[in-house]
């Protein structure tokens, strides 16, 4: 009988590509020839392991964590420093000498090879208290950026999340995203104080952003024009001050965008609400103190942009509404090119 490492490369071939990627991996640990020739195959003929969701993160000071799903059930692989072990799905492997980080990453970078069709989410987490410089998992960021460059493919995902307390990292991380699948990009930040601040001017030129539909970034942004958040459809951003001027531009672009949905945005300073005055009219106040105002939007009788500004909880947001939510008594301004 001929087994299975003494078959044409070609038949091997053919087997892998038919074969569930759960049985490749473990054809993987099989022997050393198998493994050898598994790795050495062209990623184009590993089958599509068709996940939903990649998960990696620091779950503590000595914990690393890699989970996935698809559209049957969630997987997840802890890898314990304490110990050096890997454990899946209650099978603990004792890893020996071998630095865990470098295993982690190892098992990381065999998902994302398998992976031919769109994640839904591709989630990242790099938490500052782990990575301190007398952790163990103080070079991870650097390892893992290593791997994306070695994998030399950009991640098909419709929806990126990078929490960090570090906000090189987003520009850092970024580019190794397919913008062509992108949907929507979160920022966390793991500072729990909530200072962080970043600079978006880079970030903002990078291919990522501009085919991004949704926003959400609790860093404090910095140097964030208009022009620059006029695509998106759904925005969530910090930051440290605003100005009516500043308002009112963005009123004027979302006033014609067709797509426009929801725009919500928290300031540390602002004390402008007779400059809105005088550029708006007067507010539509309710009894929770917040100030209303009303837009028809750009050739549509149904859909009103709506601003509310919170000026106790350092709170505004922009929403698109139809006349029936709008309350008796506030007045709904004409649209105005100008």
């Amino acid at each position: 009988m001929v087994s299975l490492i003494e078959m044409p490369e070609l038949v091997m071939e053919n087997i892998i590509g038919f074969s569930d990627f759960k049985d490749v991996l473990t054809l993987r640990q099989v022997c050393r020839d198998f493994r050898n020739f598994i790795d050495d195959v062209d990623d184009s003929k590993l089958p599509d392991s068709k996940f939903e969701g990649i998960s990696f993160k620091i779950l503590d000071e000595t914990t690393i964590g890699l989970s996935y799903e698809d559209e049957d059930d969630s997987y997840s692989t802890g890898y314990c420093g304490m110990n050096n072990f890997r454990c899946f799905s209650q099978n603990v492997t004792d890893l020996g000498n071998v630095n865990i980080v470098d295993v982690a990453i190892r098992d990381l970078e065999w998902l994302l090879k398998f992976q031919k069709s769109v994640l839904e989410e591709f989630d990242v987490s790099f938490d500052e208290y782990q990575l301190r410089n007398d952790s163990p998992f103080h070079s991870l960021p650097i390892k893992v950026r290593n791997m994306f460059e070695k994998l030399n493919r950009k991640i098909k995902t419709r929806k990126f999340t990078l929490k960090t307390y570090d906000e090189s990292q987003i520009i850092a991380f970024l580019p190794f995203i397919d913008p062509d699948a992108l949907k929507s990009l979160e920022f966390h930040s793991l500072d729990y104080d909530g200072e962080v601040e970043i600079e978006i001017d880079e970030i903002a030129k990078t291919e990522q952003w501009k085919n991004s539909e949704e926003l959400d970034c609790e860093f404090r942004v910095l140097n964030l024009k208009v022009e620059d958040i006029c695509h998106f459809s759904s925005i969530n951003f910090q930051t440290n001050t605003i100005s009516a001027k500043y308002l009112d531009s963005m009123k004027k672009v979302f006033i014609k965008s067709s797509k426009f949905e929801l725009l919500f945005l928290g300031w540390e300073s602002f004390n402008e609400n007779e400059e809105l005055t005088n550029l708006w009219g007067p507010a539509f106040s309710t009894e929770t103190a917040k100030l209303h105002w009303y837009f028809r939007m750009k050739d549509s009788e149904e859909r009103i942009l709506r601003i509310i500004i919170d000026n106790t909880g350092h709170l505004l947001w922009f929403d698109v509404c139809k006349m029936e939510s709008i309350p008796n008594g506030a007045i709904v301004q004409d649209y105005n090119e100008k």
